[in-house]
């Protein structure tokens, strides 16, 4: 009877820590947004940023206010956009882009092209499309979120991320709540498009 019950016990703790692990797969709004395959792919996502601010799986659920709060700090008193460290390897994200499918990289992403300071060579840029299923998720969140409100109305605004999205996220964390997964997922998705702007030296 004993060992019935530690069983149980286990078996209990096991599945509340794999659904505490891949709640996007059981968020109602993720689900209603894309299908099977994109959802798998936003926790790839999600991981990688995780994994990248230094929360690992171990210790995902009891560090990850710590974690999150450590990484916020780091940054929130920058003065200017160079200012920003992220450490996230751009080799490594970019293996990260190949493990997705072709069309939850589209929906989220686009590539197009700029060009740098005083360069004369145009450059491959990757920004949010606004056309893809990410930015209609933020047009969705942002009807029950004000914060997900502004952040999505400055994004159709500008067109990309802006100075104003930068700076709301770097002096205003407090506003966007770790503990929904939608949330972590946008902040992943804000700093990953981030560190690919600033660190890809590609011509287009």
């Amino acid at each position: 009877m004993k060992n019935l019950l530690l069983i149980s016990t286990m078996i209990i703790a096991l599945s509340c820590t794999t659904q505490r692990q891949n709640d996007l797969l059981n968020d109602q709004t993720i689900k209603e947004s894309f299908d099977t395959t994109q959802i798998n792919d936003l926790v790839k996502i999600q991981s990688f940023f995780d994994k990248s601010i230094g929360l690992t799986e171990n210790d995902k659920q009891e560090n990850m206010g710590k974690v999150y709060n450590d990484f916020f700090l780091q940054n929130s008193n920058i003065k200017k956009v160079s200012d920003l460290k992220l450490s996230i390897n751009l080799n490594d994200q970019k293996a990260l882009y190949n493990q997705l499918d072709k069309n939850t990289f589209n929906d989220i992403w686009e590539i197009s092209w700029s060009k740098k300071g005083y360069s004369t060579d145009t450059l491959k840029h990757i920004q949010l499309n606004r056309q893809g299923k990410y930015v209609e998720l933020l047009k969705t969140i942002g009807k029950q979120n004000t914060v997900i409100s502004n952040y999505y109305n400055s994004l159709e605004i500008a067109g990309d991320i802006s100075p104003s999205m930068f700076a709301d996220l770097i002096k205003n964390y407090k506003n966007y709540d770790i503990k929904d997964p939608k949330i972590r997922l946008i902040i992943a998705i804000h700093y990953l498009t981030l560190n690919d702007q600033f660190e890809r030296k590609e011509k287009y």
